[in-house]
């Protein structure tokens, strides 16, 4: 993005980490800093509707370019994760926090998260343990639109560019086959990079790579996201369940049913 704040939430596969510092919140200082007073009024919304206060720590990740990460624990407390090189960069780190309060705010709301049934298998074994990083950031693209008029009008979408890595390795792999993650990559280009020219560029080195497909799938995806209007958890799963058919085309479809095993948050299986 340059730096990734993919995803941003976390939502099955735990990220790996190597250290980790903790902060105690309070109504004046999250992860160290004070909070603009619309950024602090989502903190307390999250813990207004967990009705626990919010659980924050600098981490460092095993991913270099995650800057931070966001999920309800089956307990029920919502924790923010932000990559502990922020702890410098304070309107950064208010940027990410923020971006991580609103996917918060919605996983409190009860907007989904999504996790393959660990009956749906792939050549590579389960989907669960193979694709679901995908289904993550799809997810997470979802949200982002669901969101974004906030962080414009908060100004944290200068704050955090997010062209760059995408370019490196995309041109690092040429000669290789695409595949969904180069899709999901595209489509968060169309979706939220900040120049045009930005878009064009990487375009530009999925041709020469000659990954059509990605490309012809993530602009599908964008285009299904960009026109579509998710103002309710129903809305955001009927958009997801559209994206995935496209991210993964199977003659038979797929079906979304909620997991009873958990009561902190609503998660839907993917499934037949």
């Amino acid at each position: 993005m340059t730096m990734i704040l993919r995803p941003t939430i976390l939502i099955f596969c735990l990220v790996t980490i190597f250290s980790v510092e903790s902060f105690a919140q309070n109504e004046k200082l999250f992860l160290g800093i004070r909070l603009r007073p619309e950024v602090r009024a989502v903190a307390d919304e999250v813990e207004q509707k967990t009705k626990k206060k919010i659980y924050a720590e600098f981490v460092e990740f095993e991913d270099e370019y995650l800057l931070g990460a966001s999920f309800i624990d089956d307990g029920g407390t919502a924790i923010v994760r932000a990559n502990m090189n922020l702890r410098a960069e304070k309107q950064k780190l208010e940027a990410v926090v923020a971006h991580e309060l609103l996917h918060l705010r919605l996983r409190a709301g009860g907007f989904p998260v999504f996790l393959f049934s660990p009956a749906v298998k792939t050549a590579r074994g389960r989907a669960q343990d193979v694709e679901q990083e995908n289904v993550n950031d799809l997810a997470s693209l979802i949200e982002h639109r669901i969101f974004k008029a906030e962080m414009d009008k908060f100004g944290l979408n200068q704050i955090v560019n997010l062209a760059g890595d995408t370019e490196r390795n995309a041109t690092r792999r040429r000669g290789e086959p695409d595949g969904q993650t180069d899709a999901i990559n595209f489509a968060r280009a169309v979706l939220e990079y900040q120049n045009t020219a930005d878009i064009e560029r990487l375009r530009s080195i999925y041709v020469q790579n000659k990954w059509q497909k990605s490309l012809k799938i993530g602009q599908e995806i964008a285009d299904l996201i960009s026109r579509s209007t998710v103002d309710s958890p129903p809305m955001s799963a009927k958009v997801f369940g559209l994206c995935i058919a496209k991210l993964y085309p199977s003659p038979r479809p797929f079906k979304l049913t909620p997991d009873k095993s958990v009561k902190a948050y609503r998660r839907l299986l993917i499934g037949f």
